[in-house]
């Protein structure tokens, strides 16, 4: 899984939208080995 984007962002708006969807997905999305496979939430 990779969380980080080669490409630049347009704009600082661009850029918060991101952070917040990467941190949405490693919260409510992703599974965790030492959580036995479940999400952090």
């Amino acid at each position: 899984m990779n969380f980080i984007s080669t490409e630049p962002f347009d704009s600082l708006q661009h850029a918060k939208r991101a952070t917040k969807n990467v941190i949405k997905l490693y919260n409510e999305i992703r599974l965790h080995l030492s959580l036995k496979y479940k999400t952090s939430n």
